[in-house]
């Protein structure tokens, strides 16, 4: 397809951002390489950063990092082709660094873009609010992860692009053992620059020095000093335990009681991440009797941590069995917040990695409901790797075995998946075609 050029709408390190119109008449974003202010001898370099760029780019889709829709790399300048964004979190933070008081989409997108990228064993290694774009999508605004220029494989893994005693990145969200030596990025380098991000939204405007640890006042204290610590191995150790912490600090909903045993149940899993076993088998009794008086456990398993799951695997592998089937119950029936569905995942997927045939059985078709239920496209790739060609095949059988005895409505679930994150059916187990073909 032929583009024609609109307006320029920014430049960077080694690349010119323009507004395009395709002959198709929608309008894009196309970035080209830019020689100009770079010498003839490093030409070479500049074109295999802008093809990586691309290669990282095109290698992770996902619904929060930005996609690539047509390219040339063999054009005089070479160039791609992105969707058009409405703005960047940037021009947000410059018009209301609060986001309106109400920064969960944007900070929540960026985790999940982020844990994409990590899952491919990729770092971003230049995450800040310039390179967080906004869409329209749906109706509804939509933050995605974009300029992949500095993105590099794990350590060890880093491409002579990026020199040994390199800088590089932009120095106010660059973690402090990027400052001379960029090889040395891991993930907890992309988690020090959205400490970095979050210090912005909730630092009250303050000033800070590049490479430091950061902290702010009230709620967001711990976790923004957790994210930006000096040394990597005190951050966050996964995406998936600071998306945990962010949404019970920044959750506002009122916690109702039915009694004053559930309240201090729930008080005890949110004060210690290690219960001893006679505080475990006080929350299986709570959690059994309202079983069988017909109560909601909601309070209990939502207080549930990472720590707690991986904790009583230790523990007990007895009760973890049970514990996560309770847990498996809870996500497949339970209404969630749009973001808290991440969380709920999260947890899920200790229990299936952890957990015998049964556990993980339960688990896929959880999180087959859960994701279709709420229109969660992560949640719902999360189904397909877990029923995907890959599946042990005793697995499947007991996925297949389940969902015929449950009167699991697969198929119908099944088919909402393929339109919603653009699969094929033969995409999952043979075995579990079959519940497609006898419906």
């Amino acid at each position: 397809m032929n583009y024609v050029v609109i307006r320029e709408l920014g430049r960077g390190g080694f690349g010119i951002v323009e507004e395009v119109v395709g002959d198709d008449g929608v309008h894009y974003a196309r970035k080209s390489l830019n020689f100009s202010m770079f010498p003839a001898s490093e030409r070479t370099t500049l074109i295999r950063r802008f093809e990586r760029e691309v290669r990282y780019q095109q290698m992770t889709p996902h619904l929060n990092i930005v996609e690539v829709l047509d390219h040339d790399l063999n054009a005089s300048s070479p160039w791609f082709i992105m969707p058009l964004a409405s703005g960047s979190l940037k021009d947000d933070l410059e018009l209301d660094r609060t986001l309106g008081g109400s920064p969960r989409q944007a900070l929540f997108d960026i985790l999940s873009g982020l844990e994409a990228l990590h899952s491919q064993g990729l770092r971003h290694r230049d995450l800040k609010p310039a390179n967080v774009l906004k869409f329209d999508h749906g109706g509804h605004t939509l933050y995605k992860i974009s300029d992949f220029g500095l993105t590099t494989p794990g350590v060890g893994q880093t491409s002579t692009l990026t020199g040994s005693n390199m800088a590089g990145g932009t120095p106010l969200y660059r973690p402090p053992e990027c400052a001379l030596n960029f090889r040395r990025a891991t993930e907890q380098a992309d988690i020090y620059s959205f400490g970095a991000i979050l210090h912005d939204i909730f630092g009250g405007g303050v000033a800070r020095l590049p490479h430091g640890e950061l902290t702010v006042p009230g709620d967001l204290k711990e976790i923004i000093e957790k994210c930006t610590k000096h040394s990597p191995r005190r951050r966050y150790s996964s995406i998936a335990k600071l998306r945990e912490e962010l949404f019970d600090v920044l959750d506002s909903s009122v916690i109702q009681f039915f009694s004053e045993e559930e309240e201090d149940i729930v008080n005890l899993l949110k004060s210690k991440d290690d219960l001893a076993d006679t505080e475990w088998d006080r929350v299986f009794h709570f959690i059994d009797e309202n079983v069988d008086k017909g109560r909601s456990n909601t309070n209990i398993l939502r207080s549930l941590s990472l720590n707690h799951i991986h904790s009583i695997h230790k523990s007990s592998p007895d009760m973890f069995s049970a514990l996560g089937h309770f847990y498996a119950s809870f996500a497949d029936s339970t209404g969630f917040g749009f973001d808290y569905c991440d969380v709920v995942s999260d947890k899920a997927e200790v229990f299936f990695d952890l957990g015998d045939v049964n556990l993980k059985a339960s688990i896929a078709l959880a999180m087959l409901e859960l994701g279709t239920s709420h229109n969660r496209w992560r949640v719902e790739r999360q189904f397909m790797r877990m029923a995907g060609p890959d599946c042990d095949p005793v697995l499947a059988n007991r996925i297949r075995i389940e969902a015929l005895a449950r009167n699991f409505p697969f198929n119908s679930r099944i088919r909402h998946v393929v339109r919603s994150i653009g699969i094929s059916i033969d995409m999952l187990h043979p075995i579990l075609q079959t519940l497609i073909e006898s419906e």
